[in-house]
């Protein structure tokens, strides 16, 4: 069975962001384990907003080209800031036009998103590492079809949280991380199997 191919993105495109050290973590946790994982960036997709305009995703390249990143990939890891409780407006954003199917897609409902396993991760400065958050993402997540792995990871106080080098500086948080991955990957290997 060939190694489960990731894809790794954090929710939002702020400099300095705590969530992209993170999926930088997840990223390197991955490729050590012999993981191809390709880490995107939301900033390389620049995406009118959703319903504000009657476009259909065939008359958005950049919308189309994100769905078939997704499509491409055998599981995904999100690294999803917390703002105002819930999710950033832009990873709303983008898996708004992901789930919108295009020109003779109808019956393939939430294709870029069915059985696909997902791990979700967040840091926060606050003490409550932006659960909130995730929480808010999981349901969005579980409503378009994708197989949210019910483990999760955050970090609180995550200025703190990574050394000089970017890596995450509690052994405790570097191992959970490692175990997510692990989780998101044998989830792949699981649906493999149980779709044969």
């Amino acid at each position: 069975m060939k190694r489960p191919e990731l894809l790794l993105l954090a929710g939002g495109i702020r400099p300095g962001s705590l969530n992209a050290k993170l999926i930088g973590c997840a990223v390197q946790a991955a490729r050590d384990r012999g993981l191809p994982a390709t880490r995107l960036s939301l900033a390389d997709y620049r995406l009118p907003l959703f319903g504000a305009e009657a476009l259909s995703i065939d008359e958005v390249p950049e919308a189309l080209a994100l769905k078939a990143m997704f499509r491409r990939h055998d599981a995904v890891i999100i690294a999803s800031p917390e703002h105002n409780g819930s999710v950033t407006a832009m990873l709303t954003n983008a898996l708004d036009w992901i789930s919108c199917p295009g020109e003779g897609e109808a019956a393939q409902a939430y294709g870029a998103f069915r059985r696909k396993p997902f791990a979700l991760l967040s840091a926060s400065s606050s003490p409550f590492g932006g659960l909130r958050g995730l929480s808010q993402l999981r349901q969005i997540l579980t409503t378009v079809n994708a197989w949210v792995v019910p483990e999760q990871l955050s970090v609180p106080h995550a200025h703190r949280a990574f050394d000089a080098t970017g890596k995450l500086a509690d052994p405790l948080l570097r191992t959970l991380l490692d175990e997510l991955v692990d989780t998101v990957a044998g989830a792949v290997r699981h649906e493999a199997v149980e779709g044969k």
